[in-house]
């Protein structure tokens, strides 16, 4: 019988769970690390998309599969396997000397296992030598100490060996890792990135993943609020026979809450996605962190209240419908924006109208409609919705500023030439 096969017909169910929830739960962890690297970089690139995915793939694969898995009957399991530590460190000698090739490709296995571990620290971590070894190492130990225990008490008994050899090869394997990066940093060596640089033309992803971060604080704002309210209520209240409350002498129904907790939300909704933005050069506070204004386009008086008039009805039309539970409604309003930036290469909001002549970054309006990416992505180390580096800037400009329009005597002369 195959290892393959022993693993499977040990794990079963569990398994089968660990292998269908693996590359969602990394699709969702990945978005915090698409933050990182845009609040890093301005930029995201599709080999640091790809990159980031792998990567936590990875780290979750690792833990999953190291640890979740556990046999299916643990009484009958416990019953039968009684695993005691190995503590000896050259034991792996003597495991090559009577398993032969099996063994070999254990010891590599354990190695492989590692090696993206160095990798990422170095290359993306930008960690020393000392680093690698040492995460390594306390990674590979706790994972150990998680197998003898049983998960810690939550399995009955010990369900996979304590072995001191998997220490020294998965600390090796980070190493090895480590290498690797350092070769990699010297054929393609990090690009250097203009800290002060704002994106006016962002694509769906750099949106997508600003916006993701901006409904986080919106929640944040609102909901220990709402529970406060809801908490306060119920301690003041009296309740009564027809499941109404008495509350300073009026009389409140349940529901009434439902529409405190709304009101809330949309309090918090106005405050950071439509005063934030309106008093800082359309940046949110998620698009403070990612390097990212919504104004794609330079606007001043009327157009720019038009503008921020489109998106809040959208954006807030949807998130009103969240709040009320509308989730078909919700859904369809997704999608249908979606399929809008995907066609149109920008958002509803963005046609707009906006100041003549000059954007924000100092090319013409016209050029800038419909310039960014629909999917975000660009081969050979290109950007993900982003402007080209060799987009000109304005001298002078502060990083939350706007580009000033040009005056008609410029534009006069310039056409005249």
């Amino acid at each position: 019988m195959s290892i393959v096969t022993l693993y499977a017909k040990t794990f079963g169910t569990p398994l089968l769970i660990a292998l269908l929830l693996w590359p969602v739960l990394a699709a969702f962890l990945t978005l915090p690390i698409l933050a990182l690297l845009y609040h890093r970089e301005h930029r995201l690139r599709l080999a640091s998309t790809i990159g980031s995915y792998l990567s936590v793939l990875y780290v979750v694969g690792l833990l999953t599969f190291t640890q979740y898995p556990m046999p299916d009957e643990p009484d009958r399991y416990c019953a039968v396997h009684h695993l005691s530590p190995q503590l000896n460190p050259v034991e792996f000698i003597q495991d090559i000397a009577t398993g032969g090739v099996s063994a070999v490709m254990q010891l590599l296995l354990n190695i492989v296992l590692f090696i993206p571990l160095g990798f990422l620290l170095m290359r993306f971590l930008r960690r020393s030598m000392t680093h690698a070894v040492v995460v390594g190492f306390l990674l590979s130990l706790a994972i150990e100490l998680t197998q003898l225990s049983g998960f810690w008490g939550i399995y009955p008994c010990s369900y996979r060996q304590f072995d001191v050899d998997d220490l020294l090869t998965n600390t090796l394997g980070a190493l090895v890792g480590y290498g690797i990066a350092k070769l990699c940093d010297r054929r393609w060596p990090p690009k250097p990135v203009d800290r002060a640089e704002i994106n006016h033309r962002p694509g769906i992803v750099h949106r997508g993943v600003t916006f993701a971060i901006d409904m986080i604080i919106v929640t944040v704002g609102y909901y220990p609020l709402g529970i406060a309210v809801v908490w306060l209520f119920h301690a003041l209240a009296k309740p009564l026979p027809d499941g109404t409350f008495q509350l300073a002498g009026a009389m409140v129904h349940v529901d009434s809450l439902n529409t405190v907790v709304t009101v809330l939300g949309m309090v918090s909704f106005l405050v950071f996605e439509l005063w934030i933005p309106a008093t800082h050069h359309g940046q949110t506070l998620g698009g403070m962190f990612t390097h990212m204004s919504m104004e794609t386009r330079e606007r001043h008086g009327w157009r720019r209240a038009v503008f921020y008039a489109i998106r809040t009805v959208i954006i807030g039309g949807w998130f009103l419908l969240t709040l009320l539970q509308k989730d078909t409604h919700s859904g369809l309003l997704v999608i249908a924006v979606a399929v809008f930036a995907l066609i149109f290469k920008q958002m509803p909001w963005d046609y707009a109208p906006g100041d003549a002549r000059t954007g924000h970054d100092g090319v013409s309006a016209q050029s800038i409609s419909g310039s960014g990416s629909g999917l975000d992505c660009e081969p050979d180390g290109g950007q993900i919705g982003d402007a080209p580096q060799s987009a000109p800037r304005i001298a002078g400009m502060t990083p939350m500023s706007a580009a000033a329009p040009a005056s008609a005597d410029t534009v006069q002369r310039q056409e005249h030439q």
